[in-house]
């Protein structure tokens, strides 16, 4: 078992005794009547503190073991598991005072979780009031514990003040974050999605909302839907998103995000790919902070082919520290770069109408299917690209809305914003243009999420008689936001997913 110390957080429990002529034990300065709560990683500490329950031990003087444990005053304390993960945790009572030789005459006892006082120990030969305790997810244990001072204590331990602090240390065992975030699966029927507010759903292999009372059904994928739904996560030190979990080649997988578009100082105006010079980033007068062209050649044609995209060459290449114009993973850390996975991407055409009547244009089921279908492409047009950053699908955007929405075209889709977790927390999603993987059918070119909310295409050059040949010359005014997959050993360690403590990932 691979475990990760995650923190230790000392909570303080006085112990002092007081100058004079008798012994005293007196509890901290912490006094209230209601209990107070600090949290320790994923675990969530309580102290018992009250006038009825607390240590407080006034003219104490040395007292055996058997006068010890039946004294009435105890500490209380309950630790739970407050995170998404398993834990493992150790508490310890350590001494904190000038005077450690006075830990050899303190003496104590545990009750865990009403089970009854072990035997008594001596501070100085065993600190721990639990070893390896372990809680699931929202599993707690308590634990009372009585103090007091050996009955061999002589003077010498006269005008001394010990004082003592009950330690947690918290381990977590690291879980395949696909396991982890298919935990969060939301289950709910057909009758009852229309209350549904947003989380994890399943999809079934129509492409539609599983239903958990057809056991006939079998499950494609899991995805985040609806407007609400906490699927944050740390990677490259930066906030992304999940979109869900996928199955290639008998494993799962699970598809990320950037919250954010990427930044314009990371993007270069031009990128150099085998002696061929595309330009990335618009320049004057079209210089937009963050435009870019999804394949635009310097000199030459570009077809509109993925596979040979300027966009997807420099987002997958890596340059020499000494180039000027550095590829996308330049700015990946060599952590970040381990856990991508090298995924299929379907490059089928969406289905959207030539004249412009929107009547034929996909909705987000069909979208699926269509760019999946690697006969639904023009010639010369490679129907999949094997490679790590890419871009969203359109019907990634499609399935981020309530299932009750899957149905309608994807154009229409702007009036269905604040079913969509992606319009409503995505930053800038609808501020600027957001460039897709796929492209349109037809003579149209690459797909976009439009400013406004909606999907749709892009504007393009047509340079010859050929169908599949474009140049993206117009395409100044969209922009990047990197999608992957991770790999299926990547596992989360902490975190549960909101926007205040995303996932944090590591890999093996």
């Amino acid at each position: 078992m691979k475990r990760k110390n995650i923190m230790i957080l000392m909570i303080s429990l006085s112990l002092v005794l007081l100058l004079g002529s008798s012994y005293a034990l007196l509890r901290s300065t912490q006094v209230g009547t209601n209990p107070y709560v600090i949290n320790v990683g994923t675990l969530q500490v309580t102290f018992v503190d009250s006038e009825t329950e607390f240590l407080n031990l006034t003219d104490m003087y040395p007292m055996s073991d058997k006068e010890g444990s039946s004294q009435d005053k105890e500490l209380s304390f309950m630790v739970k598991n407050t995170g998404n993960v398993d834990s493992y945790y150790d508490v310890t009572l350590e001494e904190t005072s000038t005077n450690p030789e006075f830990k050899s005459v303190i003496r104590y006892i545990i009750n865990n979780d009403d089970k009854g006082y072990n035997e008594p120990k001596t501070l100085g030969e065993n600190k721990y009031i639990e070893v390896g305790g372990y809680l699931k997810p929202n599993e707690s244990s308590s634990y009372k514990v009585k103090i007091w001072l050996d009955y061999n204590a002589d003077n010498n331990y006269m005008d001394k003040t010990f004082t003592a602090k009950v330690a947690i240390n918290s381990f977590q065992e690291s879980e395949y974050a696909k396991d982890v975030i298919k935990s969060k699966l939301v289950k709910y029927s057909e009758s009852s999605k229309d209350d549904f507010t947003g989380g994890l759903v399943a999809i079934n292999t129509n492409g539609e909302l599983y239903n958990e009372t057809d056991f006939n059904q079998k499950i494609r994928e899991y995805r985040y839907s609806g407007p609400t739904v906490n699927n944050y996560v740390t990677f490259n030190d930066e906030l992304w998103r999940i979109i869900g979990v996928f199955e290639e080649e008998n494993e799962e997988f699970v598809k990320i995000v950037s919250n954010k578009l990427l930044e314009s100082d990371k993007i270069p105006f031009n990128y150099q790919i085998s002696n061929t010079n595309y330009i990335i980033k618009t320049k004057e007068p079209f210089d937009y902070s963050q435009g870019v062209y999804w394949n635009k050649i310097e000199d030459g044609n570009a077809k509109l082919d993925w596979t040979t995209s300027g966009l997807q060459y420099y987002l997958n290449t890596e340059t020499d520290e000494s180039v000027e114009n550095k590829g996308y993973f330049n700015y990946l850390s060599s952590v970040s770069k381990t856990m991508i996975r090298e995924s299929n991407y379907y490059l089928g055409n969406i289905h959207i109408d030539a004249t412009n009547s929107f009547s034929n244009y996909d909705n987000t089921i069909l979208a699926y299917t269509h760019e999946r279908d690697e006969s639904n492409i023009f010639s010369d047009q490679k129907s999949r690209w094997t490679g790590k950053v890419a871009l969203m699908y359109p019907s990634d955007v499609g399935y981020a809305n309530l299932s009750k929405n899957w149905n309608l075209k994807l154009h229409v889709m702007l009036n269905q914003k604040n079913y969509n977790w992606m319009y409503n927390t995505m930053e800038d999603i609808l501020n600027n243009g957001n460039w897709l993987i796929s492209r349109g059918d037809a003579t149209w070119a690459a797909m976009i999420l439009g400013r406004s909310g909606s999907l749709g295409t892009s504007n393009y050059t047509k340079l010859d008689s050929l169908d599949d040949v474009y140049q993206t010359s117009f395409m100044y005014d969209y922009n990047v936001r990197p999608a992957l997959y991770l790999k299926s050993n990547v596992k989360i360690t902490s975190g549960d997913g909101t926007s205040d403590s995303p996932y944090v990932l590591t890999i093996n």
